[in-house]
């Protein structure tokens, strides 16, 4: 019997507002789920599906004439998508994969004026299901917290237009199977690249792209997975 051994997905802890706004928003977009499994069998699949985040931002110190801050975010995204491929011997597989992610970064940062940069520290929950189908009907699940750690910058592109991209690090949890069998992981590597347009006082509408790829994942019968996930969204912030 064939399983799927493997496959861990991290979120982007994008944050679309600007630094140093206090803000709540939303984002609604798309995810993309890409892995591979080579084993006695290959098998690759590509599955698209639906994503939301709520996230918000409050800023503990401004910078002022200091040039230093501080800003504490918090976010929550839910991404979900399924995909049914032909495996190296021709046996079908058919996936369901759900994650969900709470995130809680504290970023100090250094104001430039139109450039700042900024590091981000915080602990994020991650709780990821993936239900299998091909000769039998398997599950990978796992729920851990971890630290996460990054870099980035925010730069003004105009009066309305900003760009903050970042890069995060982070260990990668053990998930296991249905059958009790566990899987390593080492790091995983987050890109992100949020947008915001400034449409009023109070309103900014936003756009962000991320892609994380993690290490392979190993098993203890030397299973090695492959994973890489891109998504998007478009949202809107309120400031207050």
């Amino acid at each position: 019997m064939k399983k799927l051994f493997a496959l861990l997905l991290l979120p982007s802890i994008a944050f679309a507002g600007k630094i140093g706004e206090n803000y709540v928003g939303v984002e609604l977009g798309s995810t993309n789920f890409d892995f591979g499994v080579v084993d006695d069998y290959t098998v690759k699949t590509d599955a698209n599906g639906f994503s939301w985040a709520i996230s918000g931002n409050y800023n503990l110190h401004n910078a002022g004439t200091e040039k230093y801050g501080l800003d504490l975010g918090v976010s929550y995204f839910n991404g979900s998508g399924d995909d049914q491929s032909l495996d190296s011997d021709n046996d079908p597989w058919t996936t369901d994969t759900e994650l969900s992610v709470f995130s809680l970064i504290l970023r100090p940062y250094y104001d430039l004026g139109s450039f700042k940069i900024f590091a981000d520290l915080g602990l994020f929950n991650q709780d990821i299901e993936i239900d299998i189908k091909n000769s039998s009907t398997d599950k990978l699940s796992g729920d851990s917290t971890d630290f996460i750690y990054g870099v980035g910058f925010e730069l003004d592109l105009s009066d309305k237009f900003s760009i903050q991209p970042s890069v995060s690090w982070s260990d990668s949890p053990s998930p296991k199977t249905n059958d009790g069998t566990d899987h390593v992981g080492k790091d995983s590597l987050t890109y992100s690249i949020p947008v915001s347009y400034s449409y009023s006082d109070n309103i900014d509408i936003t756009a962000s792209f991320s892609a994380i790829n993690n290490d392979e994942f190993v098993s203890s019968g030397n299973t090695k997975v492959t994973s890489e996930s891109t998504s998007w969204g478009l949202g809107i912030n309120y400031k207050f």
